[in-house]
């Protein structure tokens, strides 16, 4: 048995579902380069809003292609963003792989936030537990990117695919994985660049009560 096929068993909090899963996905995860927005130190959950990467982050860009390029990618995602597709297409162009667009890979909707001080709406947010002026909820970050996950599972079972976001959603896709909730204050943090791995199981909801993140 390899290692993507290492079993898992988890029990569900309604006692209806014990579950033997298997490893199904290999995700490696891309932290977006440095983009002018994180130099401004400023939220952007709009994708109309464009923002490039920096020098550095281009850079960055290119040192990620270079490290991944001798692995068995088979599908590589983005965000909306066009700092996660500034930072993919390097990847792509190695890979020959046409970068897939996945609006749930969005960065948080700020909405009447938007553009204020990073550090201002974390404060405001509650880490993006309470909604202020309409932005979105680590609930509602959950929603959306367990909906990708299931939807990965369906089409790429037994595949290693690349996916090029934000901390915040990358940070999120990885605990849902894992059956937690999205919390933006547990886990360690990737910096602009970061490149890491983990794995989706299948299922990642019980089938009894639909849900074991409770999200």
């Amino acid at each position: 048995m390899t290692k993507l096929q290492k079993p898992i068993v988890w029990n569900c909090d309604c006692g209806k579902t014990k579950v033997n899963g298997l490893q199904k996905i290999t995700i490696i995860a891309v932290r977006h380069g440095e983009s002018e927005h994180n130099v401004k130190l400023i939220v952007n959950g709009d994708p109309k809003k464009k923002f490039h990467l920096t020098a550095l982050g281009k850079k960055q860009a290119k040192e990620i292609a270079q490290k991944l390029r001798n692995k068995e990618i088979t599908e590589i995602f983005a965000s909306e963003m066009l700092r996660t597709q500034e930072t993919a297409a390097p990847l792509a162009k190695i890979k020959k792989l046409r970068i897939q667009i996945d609006k749930r890979l969005n960065d948080i909707h700020a909405a009447g936030l938007e553009g204020i001080n990073i550090y201002e709406f974390r404060k405001l947010t509650n880490e993006i537990h309470k909604s202020v002026k309409g932005s979105e909820t680590n609930v509602g970050v959950g929603k959306r990117l367990k909906s990708f996950l299931n939807d990965l599972l369906k089409m790429y079972s037994g595949k290693t695919v690349a996916i090029v976001s934000s901390e915040i959603i990358l940070h999120s896709l990885k605990q849902i994985s894992k059956g937690l909730p999205c919390d933006e204050l547990k886990g360690h943090h990737a910096k602009n660049g970061t490149v890491y791995t983990f794995h989706i199981h299948s299922p990642i909801c019980c089938k009894s009560c639909g849900d074991r993140c409770k999200i």
